[in-house]
C-alpha cells in the first residue's frame, strides 16, 4: 500500500469500482485482496463496454463479495445497436448483476454524438425497468438533459445512484425528486472541490454513498497514484469530517444504503 496510515473502522462497500485487467493487469489479485483486508465486505464493479460482460462476470463468480453492473458508458455510445439492447439483457440473468450501468450522459468530452448517447441512456432505462434494476449514471456537463431523460422515461419506477458526483447543492433537490442515491468519490477530498463537499453535507443520509471509481480520482492524501478499492476509506473519512459523524458510522451508513439499492446480502 502506498500509505501505512489508511483509516478504517468496520465495514464499508466501494459502491463503484473498476477492478478489470484494463486497469490493474499486474495487480488485480493484489488490489482486491487488499480492498478485503482493508474490511470492504463488497463491492461493485459495473462495466463500461459491453466487450468487458464475460470477464466482469467471472470476477464475480470467482469473488463472493464482488457484485457487478452491465452496461454501455456514453464515451461508446455512438456502438450502439439494437443487439446492444439483447447483450446487456442477456447478462442481466446472471445471478450477481445487480444492476444497469454505468450509462448516462457526457457533453464534457463528447466521445459519442449527444443523439447517441441520449439514445443509448434510454434504452438502458428501459432494460432497468424491464429487469427491476437500479441503473448507474454518469453525468458531466449534461445535469438538466440526464434528469429530464430519467423523469421522462423512468415514469417514476426507476431506481438508481448518480456515481461519482460532480455537482453541488443546486441539483440536491431535483435529485430528491427522482428519488436517487448521491455516490462520492475521491474528489470530494480534493481542496478545490467546495461545491461538492457543501452537497456531502446536505445529501440526505439514506441515500449517501461512497466509491473510488478507481483506478481514477484517487482522493487527496494519495493522489497522483494509481487509485483502488482500499482508498475508499479515504473518501469516507473526508465525509465523516464534513457531517460531523465518526468514520465508522458513515461508513456503517453508506455499507447499508448500498446494500438497500443494490439488493446485496447482509455478510
Amino acid at each position: 500500500m502506498a500509505q501505512t496510515t489508511l483509516p478504517s473502522s468496520g465495514t464499508i462497500i466501494d459502491s463503484h469500482a473498476h477492478v478489470v485487467k484494463e486497469y490493474f493487469e499486474d495487480d488485480q489479485k493484489e488490489v482486491i485482496q487488499r480492498a478485503f483486508d482493508s474490511g470492504i465486505v463488497q463491492l461493485i464493479n459495473p462495466g463500461v463496454v459491453l466487450q468487458s460482460i464475460p470477464e466482469l462476470l467471472e470476477l464475480a463468480d470467482r469473488y463472493e463479495q464482488i457484485y457487478t453492473a452491465v452496461g454501455l458508458h456514453p464515451h461508446d455510445a455512438k456502438d450502439w445497436t439494437a443487439a446492444s439492447f439483447e447483450v446487456i439483457r442477456k447478462a442481466c440473468e446472471h445471478p450477481k448483476v445487480v444492476a444497469i450501468g454505468e450509462c448516462g450522459l457526457d457533453f464534457f468530452y463528447n466521445n459519442s454524438d449527444h443523439t447517441s448517447q441520449v439514445e443509448a441512456l434510454k434504452a438502458q432505462i428501459q432494460i432497468a425497468l424491464e429487469t427491476n434494476k437500479p441503473i448507474i449514471i454518469h453525468c458531466r456537463d449534461a445535469w438538466d438533459e440526464t434528469i429530464a431523460i430519467l423523469e421522462e422515461e423512468g415514469k417514476g419506477k426507476i431506481r438508481g445512484v448518480f456515481h461519482c458526483f460532480t455537482g453541488g447543492p443546486e441539483l440536491l433537490p431535483r435529485i430528491e425528486q427522482l428519488d436517487f442515491y448521491v455516490s462520492f468519490s475521491g474528489i470530494v477530498t480534493f481542496p478545490k472541490s467546495k461545491p461538492i463537499q457543501e452537497a456531502a453535507v446536505l445529501v440526505r443520509e439514506e441515500r449517501m454513498l461512497v466509491e473510488t471509481d478507481c483506478p481514477f480520482l484517487a482522493p487527496q492524501k494519495v493522489r497522483g497514484k494509481k487509485n483502488e478499492p482500499a482508498y475508499v476509506w479515504y473518501t469516507a473519512e473526508k465525509l465523516s469530517e464534513l457531517r460531523g459523524k465518526t468514520l465508522g458510522e458513515i461508513a456503517a451508513k453508506c455499507r447499508d444504503n448500498a446494500r438497500e439499492l443494490f439488493n446485496l446480502p447482509i455478510v
